[in-house]
């Protein structure tokens, strides 16, 4: 699925003033305990209704209290260790992009810009979707899913979409996958769908036209594998196109 927000979705993905920071918080170790919390507490609810006609109302009150209490120390953990989280969002993408501080910022202040542009590999668009998607903007593109992988759009080298990425068992899977000049973070989503796969690398490509593609391609009378061969294809780029491909 790709479209283009209006500026009350726009609002609604930075209305604590950060894109990136709304979508951070999709994952992290609190929302685990806080879904644990909340099950326990309901586990607690269905065993107390199950004693209160055979055991009697005491015996029922006891154990739902026993299971209420943990379940509510998890869920307040849970919140606490979430909001660290997302304050922490700006240290956790530079963990795991090559961007700098000024850069993320600079990303937040571009999706608000016209021109901005959503995608994603499904057609979800409630709350926990939208911290899933990917977006593009004039000069940085992040990929869909929970975990914060985003490029300068001008240093991604590839990105395409495979049927045969060879897996450790011998066999093969499809996958989506980008990679970018500096041969460090890369996006791998496996057994995606294809006709959304498939629309994000043209999404790409219409973007940045030197963006490869294929999975296999010939140049100068070489064949090169984009999947297996990342440090050549990577090495042929820069040759070609130089440090920053734009």
């Amino acid at each position: 699925m790709i479209f283009e927000p209006d500026e009350r979705l726009k609002k609604k993905m930075a209305k604590n003033g950060s894109v990136l920071q709304f979508m951070y918080s999709v994952a992290g170790a609190g929302k685990g305990l806080i879904t644990a919390g909340v099950m326990l507490i309901g586990i607690g609810a269905l065993l107390a209704a199950a004693l209160i006609g055979p055991q009697g109302t005491e015996t029922a009150i006891t154990v739902a209290a026993a299971a209420a209490v943990p379940g509510f120390a998890l869920i307040i953990l849970g919140i606490i260790l979430q909001q660290k989280r997302e304050r922490g969002w700006v240290s956790g993408y530079m963990k795991k992009t090559s961007l700098n501080e000024q850069e993320l910022h600079q990303v937040d202040q571009e999706f608000r810009q016209p021109g901005t542009i959503l995608f994603s590999l499904d057609k979800g668009k409630d709350t926990n979707s939208l911290k899933r998607m990917g977006f593009i903007t004039a000069n940085f593109v992040k990929f869909p899913g929970p975990k914060p992988c985003i490029f300068r759009l001008q240093d991604v080298v590839a990105c395409l979409y495979t049927k045969k990425m060879l897996c450790a068992d011998g066999g093969y899977d499809r996958a989506l996958i980008a990679y970018g000049i500096d041969g460090v973070w890369a996006f791998l989503y496996t057994s995606p769908p294809e006709k959304a796969s498939l629309e994000i690398v043209n999404l790409l490509k219409g973007h940045n036209p030197r963006i490869i593609t294929d999975h296999h391609f010939v140049y100068e009378d070489r064949e090169y594998d984009t999947v297996q061969e990342v440090e050549e294809v990577i090495a042929l780029h820069k040759r070609v196109y130089g440090k920053r491909s734009i």
